[in-house]
């Protein structure tokens, strides 16, 4: 079976990428190689390629030793956001931030969030990038959040649009020895066919 499009593959990434990227990639795969089974694991935990944690992991980092084929595949451009109360709080000096649980505070987009705002309170915190789109919908405060989900929510209010944005890149990785698999091959091709057919929606400043 391994040389065959069948068979388990167990894909793990950030939840950010996970349902309108990742997903429809694969469910359109499985039209194609029905005897393709998928486990997406959106976690916020760098699951463990070299322990066989997962055949797969898309994150937003580089990936580390020699047991793991890695590359760059996209990027990922996040943006300042607030609902529209909470943007007119923040010209008056009302800010309020969401932002992720202490073990992610060295993420790049929790410090730049800081550091546009050190000294406003963090109300909300979530490592589920989901429930922080919600959670600034809502009202709670500031996040920084992936341009391609926040700009689809009417909702919200880009603050600051003329500044760059904080660009992230996205890495692939996949054990050593599963690369040469049919299906690990399968699905690593549609999900990176996937990242660079929405090149301009992840990354807009490309």
């Amino acid at each position: 079976k391994d040389v065959a499009l069948e068979g388990l593959v167990r894909l793990t990434t950030v939840d950010t990428l996970a349902a309108r990227i990742v997903t429809p990639a694969l469910v359109a795969l499985q039209a194609k190689h029905p005897g393709i089974v998928v486990e997406l694991v959106p976690d916020t935990r760098s699951l463990s390629l070299s322990k066989r944690e997962a055949d797969i992991a898309l994150r937003m980092s580089r990936f580390e030793g020699n047991e793991v084929a890695a590359r760059r595949v996209g990027a990922l451009a996040m943006g300042l956001y607030a609902s529209a109360d909470m943007a007119r709080r923040v010209g008056e000096g009302q800010v309020r931030l969401v932002t992720v649980l202490d073990d992610q505070a060295h993420l790049p987009e929790a410090k730049w969030l800081r550091d546009a705002f050190p000294d406003a309170p963090m109300v909300f915190r979530s490592n589920s990038r989901e429930v922080q789109v919600h959670a600034t919908l809502a009202g709670a405060g500031v996040a920084a959040l992936a341009r391609y989900r926040a700009d689809r929510e009417p909702g919200l209010v880009r603050l600051f649009p003329d500044k760059p944005d904080l660009v992230r890149d996205i890495w692939i990785g996949i054990h050593v020895d599963m690369r040469h698999m049919p299906r690990v091959r399968a699905v690593t091709e549609a999900v990176v066919d996937s990242l660079r057919k929405n090149t301009a929606i992840l990354n807009p400043g490309c």
